[in-house]
């Protein structure tokens, strides 16, 4: 399958599918960064211009409030410790902060980094891992994370030598057997090549966690993704922001997928005995 970087370079990148549920996107560019260079990449971004920029701050408040219940009602805890891996701007670990949790965030990302500094008080966003000032974590959470990370096996390892008894890995990806993906083919904006090595399944995702020690305890929809990801994917398709078609892809999707198929999925993780 041949996708478009629509964000970018509008070059066209091979996406190659395995049995088990994997996409793979290859080759690979030799230098990623420059892949990420767009003020259209809202995840470094704290803008809030536009209506677009304006409603997307709204929905990331609103979906940073709804990640602090998950945590909280995964780990059971109303306080515990928080590693947010791939953080961006901090505006889920500044919200966690506020409701008492003890949180650590690794961003690449200079600018976002800085900008989420900006908002903690006490937790710190670093570059690297071995920056990290606590060892063990109540929740570690990959939101949109692991499809850019050149090794998921490796990290899923390394979390888990890092998870307290009794917590939770919470990782939400692309779902790219949802409604809207199917709907918009090639011009869906959640393949988002070059810079999304990894295109997930259900069932790959399933096996990624088997393979390195977890279990799926439970899958969740993001029917938020599917509005923004449809705008997107509008403006790919016809070369402008279809508000309209978008809404109306974006029902579609949230009610033909239900709570297992939506756009995006959160899972919820944990040790296998």
């Amino acid at each position: 399958m041949n996708v478009v970087d629509h964000m970018v370079s509008q070059e066209e990148f091979n996406i190659e599918f395995c049995s088990c549920g994997l996409g793979i996107t290859n080759p690979r560019p030799d230098e990623i960064g420059p892949y990420y260079d767009s003020p259209a990449y809202t995840s470094h971004s704290d803008t809030n211009a536009g209506i677009f920029g304006a409603l997307y701050g709204l929905a990331r408040n609103f979906a940073a409030r709804q990640k602090v219940r998950l945590i909280k009602a995964t780990t059971k805890k109303s306080k515990g410790s928080l590693l947010d891996y791939g953080c961006g701007v901090g505006v889920f670990t500044a919200r966690a902060e506020h409701q008492g949790w003890s949180v650590q965030g690794i961003e690449l990302s200079d600018a976002a980094r800085a900008l989420a500094n900006e908002k903690l008080k006490r937790g710190r966003a670093v570059k690297d891992r071995s920056e990290l000032s606590t060892t063990t974590y109540d929740a570690v959470t990959l939101f949109h994370v692991l499809e850019h990370l050149d090794d998921p096996n490796e990290v899923l390892q390394w979390v888990r030598e890092r998870l307290n008894p009794g917590g939770a890995l919470i990782i939400a990806v692309p779902n790219y057997e949802s409604p809207d993906a199917k709907h918009y083919g090639r011009f869906w904006a959640a393949w988002d090549v070059p810079i999304h090595y990894w295109h997930f399944s259900k069932s790959a995702i399933t096996q990624l966690a088997q393979s390195n020690g977890w279990f799926v305890e439970a899958v969740r929809p993001m029917r938020l993704d599917a509005f923004y990801v449809g705008l997107l994917s509008e403006s790919y398709k016809i070369g402008s922001k279809n508000w309209l078609s978008a809404v109306y892809q974006g029902v579609r999707s949230n009610i033909l997928g239900g709570s297992r198929n939506a756009s995006s999925l959160i899972y919820v993780l944990r040790k296998a005995a």
